[in-house]
């Protein structure tokens, strides 16, 4: 399926997320105590409890998971529909991402992108990035799958 996206959708949505997660899953696994001290532009200066470390493992987990099933989905389904759902799905997903970092930075640390660090990039930065590459493939802006367009051409 993932090549009758548009390249653009395509390259994004199974090579530059994929990679984008395994890094997250790779921090969160191999060192959870700085993924913790991360999550927020500020260095912490209390370590982390064995709660947050779990915390960060499973979130890790989850970076993984969601790797696995977004590869699966977009390689094996023949369906437009869902690859549309899907996306729907990691949509909605994202406006909760960065709504719960926003509220967790502050107005006045989401307004002071020069002092993020390399965590609050991504959370902020790409999640922002892959919500408008969603929001431009849902509302046709790159144009119609190849599926979609074979069968135009078919009838005409």
């Amino acid at each position: 399926m993932a090549s009758k996206l548009p390249t653009i959708p395509r390259v994004t949505f199974t090579i530059i997320e994929p990679i984008s997660l395994i890094a997250g899953f790779i921090g969160a696994i191999w060192d959870p105590a700085w993924f913790v001290a991360e999550q927020l532009p500020e260095k912490q200066v209390f370590p982390a409890s064995e709660h947050s470390l779990v915390m960060a493992q499973q979130l890790g987990n989850m970076y993984l998971l969601m790797c696995f099933v977004g590869l699966a989905v977009l390689t094996t389904t023949s369906e437009i529909k869902v690859v549309r759902s899907y996306l729907v799905a990691l949509w909605l997903g994202d406006i909760g991402h960065l709504a719960f970092t926003c509220l967790a930075l502050g107005k006045e640390r989401v307004l002071q992108p020069q002092v993020w660090n390399a965590m609050t990039w991504g959370n902020i930065g790409f999640t922002t990035f892959v919500f408008v590459m969603r929001s431009a493939y849902l509302t046709g802006l790159f144009g119609r799958e190849q599926e979609a367009a074979r069968k135009t051409k078919k009838t005409a």
